[in-house]
């Protein structure tokens, strides 16, 4: 490892050190800077709303299981006239207060399972929150990286710009002594305005994923970020394939967030049972009013208490086919985590081979480095003593910034792929 770098680094120096002379200002930003600003983004925000909502759910079905209390009282002005004149007309005012309440001895089950059905979408909500904090923390990460490899992208572009005009300056003096043809001059020239176009929508690209990172963490944009991930390219994996599948059957997120919902789906099946069992409710009632037909301050008070008890003999047919569908959809879900379960194995696969593969182009694009860069020395010298075409030097240039490109596209990828493995098997 320590070999490699030292390597990496005398091949690239040049164009560090010219990187480093034309490094623009911009707003810093590591995976630490990362990891404490993702509690902005407005999606994990609003699975954290819906966090709170099934807390919220999940206390008022407790309090479902306390006494109904209910006060009633009502009042009217009562006028008898008789149609006897001999008799005077009477004015009673009459009212009446109850106090009642009601309470749910035997229910079945039913607040039980609701309250353990609340249960499981608390649970749910905790795995979506658990599982969109990840994927933000990932695409963050991601993002940061590909902004990184256009920085190193455009740092290579320029630094090629800064070298080639110096060799235009020397054909075009060879041009002035007759040395060169002008199509010499004129295929150089060419070569740097490609350059710089390049250099254009590198830049852009740049522009595009800060903009991108800044909405995913949820800040105001403050023009370009520089990714601080000098010391964030040296990951690696140390488990093998089966090592991490058998993590990910156990802390995956998206597998997790499936086995929620079967548990909830068999909370349901037995919500639909609890509704065939018979229910028994005590209640009482008190109360206080003026008597009839007498005198609104003839006053009465009484009371009773009892229980009543129901069977919902309907319920006994009418939830058959209830019960036969969401069966169904117990089947349903349990073979959906069953191809989640597979689902998981091959990407953890593909991801796991992708990176092996990126290994190994950071090892061939260091030596590719190595040999175009030695010869575009041979072939640069050759050409200003007159013993190669431009064109020769030309495309040996393009192949050492290729080969620039594919170490850094590499090394990137190597990281992009960690993260991803790192994410989906429930390690962040």
């Amino acid at each position: 490892m320590i070999l490699k770098r030292v390597l990496t680094f005398l091949l690239l120096c040049p164009t560090l050190l010219y990187a480093a002379q034309t490094d623009e200002s911009g707003k810093a930003m590591g995976l630490d800077d990362v990891r404490r600003l993702i509690h902005q983004n407005r999606s994990l925000i609003i699975e954290q709303l819906n966090r709170r909502q099934a807390d919220e759910n999940l206390l008022q079905q407790k309090n479902e299981r306390l006494p109904e209390l209910g006060l009633h009282g009502d009042g009217h002005f009562a006028n008898e006239t008789p149609l006897n004149s001999s008799t005077s007309s009477h004015n009673n005012w009459f009212y009446q207060f109850n106090l009642s309440t009601e309470w749910d001895i035997y229910t079945g089950g039913m607040h039980k399972y609701a309250i353990e059905r609340m249960k499981n979408e608390v649970q749910i909500s905790d795995d979506r929150v658990r599982a969109v904090g990840q994927e933000v923390e990932l695409q963050a990460y991601l993002l940061l990286y590909d902004i990184y490899r256009n920085i190193k992208y455009r740092d290579f572009v320029r630094s090629s710009i800064h070298l080639r005009s110096k060799e235009y300056d020397r054909i075009r003096q060879l041009y002035e002594n007759g040395t060169v043809l002008k199509s010499d001059l004129l295929r150089s020239k060419l070569y740097i305005t490609d350059l710089q176009k390049d250099e254009i929508a590198i830049e852009n690209s740049i522009e595009i994923l800060s903009r991108k990172l800044y909405n995913l963490l949820g800040m105001e944009d403050e023009g370009q970020i520089v990714p601080m991930l000098e010391q964030a390219l040296d990951f690696q994996l140390t488990d093998s394939f089966e090592t991490m599948y058998a993590h990910a059957l156990d802390h995956a997120p998206s597998l997790a967030l499936c086995h929620s919902e079967q548990q909830l789906e068999a909370t349901i099946l037995k919500q639909i049972k609890a509704q065939r069992r018979p229910r028994l409710q005590a209640y009482a009632q008190y109360g206080v009013g003026s008597a009839q037909p007498s005198l609104s301050y003839n006053h009465r008070l009484g009371g009773e208490v009892g229980a009543r008890i129901s069977i919902p003999l309907s319920a006994l047919y009418k939830s058959k086919h209830r019960i036969s569908a969401q069966r169904q959809r117990m089947l349903q879900q349990e073979i959906r985590t069953t191809d989640r379960q597979e689902q998981l194995r091959e990407t953890i696969y593909e991801l796991y081979t992708r990176y092996t593969e990126s290994l190994i182009n950071i090892r061939r694009a260091l030596e590719k480095i190595e040999m175009s860069k030695e010869s575009m020395r041979i072939l640069r010298n050759s050409y200003f003593n007159q013993q190669s075409l431009l064109i020769d030097v030309l495309e040996s240039e393009t192949q050492s910034m290729e080969a620039s490109f594919e170490w850094v596209e590499a090394v990137v990828d190597s990281q992009k792929y960690y993260w991803s493995l790192r994410q989906i098997c429930g390690y962040l």
